[in-house]
């Protein structure tokens, strides 16, 4: 009897997975199909590229400019648009090898990790550069009718603000919404900033959602992010010239951790199956590898064209003396001997909490410390605060990129302070400011600015994050059963085993 209702229990449980696969990729499907339509409706191919990669407005003055000189023979094929393939490689890397290894530390987890990881960024990526642009069209709009009587010639008006003058510039040669949407290879890049912002978020959430959740959670997740981004950097001004500090590893660890104390069911650290062994182990140091590997590229792709050897010399430096740290942070910390976790977390928060800083023409020497204190922080996070969080944070992103975060935008807010508004301290190649610091020159206002955006990311992130929480848990919950195990999603191997007899051949959505 005990069997037979057993059986009965497994194949309702069953019908209801397959109902709920079901619905998860019709809603996949009409999703695709909205964005194929969106693609084809607003965006049109923007030609081969560019040899060098401009600002709007100076992209706009060149272009005036090659049109009223000589015709000139056609470019070499290694002018199409070359400059951009290798950021992409690596940014590649660095995404859907890097990142998504990263999450197979989990030992019956793999399969889900990797492939949702893989399936959301693919989809972030769309509805993620199609949103950065479209967002700046509308901005771009207010920004024509609010300067239309100063007028538009190129260069800077006394009676303006820096910040008012670099809008105003923006005004006069940008695109607004009666314009369809120019897409080139440099569209695609900067969107998967946005898949980053995911995967950080995703990082708290492994084991614990279904796809059908995630699919929700990305949408509403890489809204947030642009949106973010829009207050954080057109809006106010603000300064991420890497495009990741404040934009991606704050408001991705605050999105994923306020959307996983919602989500999160009763105790999901308690699972067996959250835990690492040894092979497992080995893909994720693969993933940071290819993440450390590919640092340098991801920091200086967002920068001024003038400033991406600077930026990415300063991320090497900060890499190579976090990796030396990570080693020494970790044996002080954890006398009896520290995990493979600790070590590659370490190295990677030095990257984390070098993007932007890396940017403010702050010597290696400085940098190198800076790496040096991202590794501290995530080293003694990881020993003292992850036990505490378990349950809200299945990878440790609050190690990883919060908290390595805060401690960048901390020396943001000292160089800004020293170097800036008071300065105190004279900065190398002080001339070339102004390209990156729209508030350069007003009292005070670049450091309050970078404290406002660092608000924004925190608070921006945090709320949509529980918000969107709320929105996945109409969908259902994983079972502690069936959490951080890949046969409620997959076809296992015979080999494959996860917790308890009795609820082994349940299937939880």
């Amino acid at each position: 009897r005990q069997g037979g209702e057993r059986k009965r229990r497994a194949e309702g449980c069953w019908r209801a997975m397959a109902l709920r696969i079901n619905v998860f990729i019709i809603v996949l499907t009409i999703t695709q199909i909205l964005i194929i339509v969106a693609y084809s409706q607003l965006t049109f191919h923007d030609g081969y590229g560019e040899q060098q990669k401009l600002d709007e407005a100076r992209q706009k003055l060149k272009d005036r400019e090659d049109a009223l000189r000589e015709p000139t023979p056609a470019p070499l094929e290694s002018e199409y648009g070359q400059p951009d393939l290798p950021f992409m490689f690596d940014m590649n890397m660095y995404t859907y090898l890097g990142m998504c290894l990263t999450m197979t530390y989990l030992r019956k987890y793999a399969y889900t990790s990797l492939g949702m990881s893989f399936l959301m960024g693919c989809l972030a990526q769309e509805w993620c550069c199609l949103l950065l642009q479209w967002i700046p069209l509308g901005y771009c709009s207010f920004l024509k009718s609010n300067f239309e009587k100063v007028g538009c010639p190129y260069g800077s008006n006394p009676d303006l603000t820096q910040f008012e003058n670099f809008q105003r510039a923006r005004a006069c040669t940008c695109d607004g919404l009666e314009d369809k949407i120019a897409l080139n290879i440099a569209d695609f890049i900067q969107g998967q900033f946005g898949v980053v912002a995911v995967l950080v978020s995703y990082g708290a959430l492994l084991g614990k959602v279904n796809p059908l959740q995630m699919l929700i959670i990305v949408i509403c997740n890489v809204a947030a992010y642009c949106g973010n981004k829009f207050l954080s950097i057109d809006y106010r001004g603000g300064v991420d010239n890497t495009g990741s500090l404040y934009t991606m590893h704050i408001f991705g660890a605050a999105f994923g951790l306020g959307c996983s104390v919602v989500v999160s069911g009763k105790r999901p650290s308690e699972n067996p199956d959250n835990a690492a062994r040894y092979q497992s182990n080995n893909y994720a140091i693969l993933g940071s590898l290819f993440m450390f590997v590919c640092y340098p590229s991801f920091n200086s792709y967002w920068a001024p064209a003038s400033l991406r050897v600077y930026v990415a010399t300063n991320t090497f430096a900060a890499l190579m003396c976090g990796g030396m740290f990570a080693f020494i942070w970790s044996n002080l910390i954890y006398p009896e001997g520290p995990t493979v976790m600790h070590l590659q977390d370490g190295v990677l928060a030095a990257g984390v909490a070098a993007s932007t800083p890396a940017c403010m023409f702050i010597p290696p020497i400085f940098m190198m410390l800076v790496g040096a204190g991202g590794t501290l922080i995530s080293a003694l996070s990881f020993r003292y605060l992850q036990p505490l969080i378990d349950d809200q944070d299945t990878q440790g992103i609050t190690s990883l990129h919060l908290l390595p975060g805060l401690w960048g935008a901390l020396v943001m807010e000292a160089v800004t302070i020293l170097g800036i508004d008071t300065q105190t301290v004279t900065l190398n190649n002080r001339d070339m400011l102004g390209e990156i610091m729209p508030h350069f020159g007003e009292a005070w206002s670049s450091a309050a600015t970078q404290a406002l955006i660092l608000a924004f990311a925190l608070f921006v992130g945090a709320i949509a994050g529980a918000l969107t929480g709320l929105l996945a848990n109409l969908t259902g919950k994983v079972a502690l059963a069936g959490s951080y195990s890949d046969h409620v999603f997959w076809i296992v191997p015979d080999d494959f085993t996860h917790i308890g007899e009795e609820g082994a051949d349940t299937k939880v959505m």
